[in-house]
């Protein structure tokens, strides 16, 4: 026996899957702004800041702002990252639809994926080669805290638009 849709075709289909990306993207921004902020991110080394959000930090006579020592921490520290994050957008092209969410600091892409990180004067005046460093992919934790198939197919069964 033939299953039929009499009250789905193609296009009110594709709208339904247009309408729930854009209802799953406010959990993706919500959960990737909670893994940047979540202290389980390696650091192997200290960061003087002038300032650090969320971690604190240590003074040090002589120095400004404060040393935020190596071990578990976020990637918030000066809050440019977290705030980087752009609106979600949904695109289409061809037959695919597409959520995106970017962060535009200037080295998001260099602490989402890890690299060199070169070398640099330190506020002691020692020069500091900061080398190779992990990346810190809060993008891939989110999905892991938050799995796109099962979020998907949730918002998918409770919607109740077209």
């Amino acid at each position: 026996m033939p299953v039929s849709f009499s009250r789905w075709n193609a296009s009110r289909l594709e709208a339904k899957v247009a309408s729930t990306l854009g209802r799953v993207a406010p959990t993706y921004v919500e959960e990737t702004t909670l893994q940047i902020a979540n202290p389980l991110w390696d650091w192997s080394w200290d960061t003087l800041r002038e300032e650090s959000l969320l971690m604190g930090g240590e003074t040090e006579p002589g120095l400004p702002g404060v040393i935020v020592r190596a071990g578990k921490r976020d990637i918030v520290d000066t809050g440019t990252l977290l705030d980087s994050i752009t609106a979600p957008l949904i695109t289409r092209r061809g037959d695919k639809d597409t959520l995106s969410i970017a962060w535009r600091a200037p080295y998001a892409k260099r602490v989402l994926e890890g690299g060199v990180y070169g070398s640099y004067v330190n506020v002691r005046g020692e020069l500091v080669n900061v080398g190779n460093r992990p990346g810190r992919n809060w993008i891939k934790a989110a999905f892991e805290a938050k799995p796109p198939e099962k979020i998907f197919a949730n918002v998918w069964r409770g919607f109740r638009g077209t």
